[in-house]
């Protein structure tokens, strides 16, 4: 069970607990904060680098992409990096992160973000189910 998370793993764990919860969360922020948004979503593709450990250098297997945003919160700078074109939840991902390194709202943010871990980890359990049911037993045949 996990019973804290740090700033790297806000991202992956807000976009779990869905927007409603997250937009509620960055309302509660601006109402308590000056909000700033430095740099409004911007839909981008990067390059995927992919180790290969044959000859041991990187090569790029493709390009993947992202909406990305840079916001403030009583000056504090935060940023966000969400897959696809989904401009609403990058700034709202933005807002939280930069609301979260300047302090405002941190027991809230972090009460969020544990539970998407939850719901991650519960997400993985209802995978790993399925994959077992798949597991072929060879010493029965």
């Amino acid at each position: 069970m996990v019973t804290a998370i740090n700033r790297e793993e806000l991202n992956l764990a807000l976009q779990a607990v869905g927007p409603e919860a997250l937009e509620q969360l960055v309302k509660a922020i601006e109402e308590k904060a000056c909000v700033k948004i430095v740099k409004p979503p911007t839909v981008q593709s990067l390059l995927l680098p992919v180790y290969d450990p044959i000859v041991k250098a990187e090569f790029y297997v493709g390009e993947v992409l992202v909406t990305a945003t840079v916001a403030e919160v009583n000056g504090v700078p935060g940023w966000a990096m969400v897959m696809d074109d989904q401009p609403v939840l990058s700034q709202m991902m933005a807002v939280v992160d930069a609301a979260f390194a300047a302090g405002i709202k941190k027991a809230d943010i972090i009460m969020l973000g544990l539970e998407g871990e939850h719901c991650i980890q519960e997400k993985h359990a209802k995978e790993k189910l399925l994959v077992e049911k798949t597991r072929i037993s060879f010493d029965l045949m």
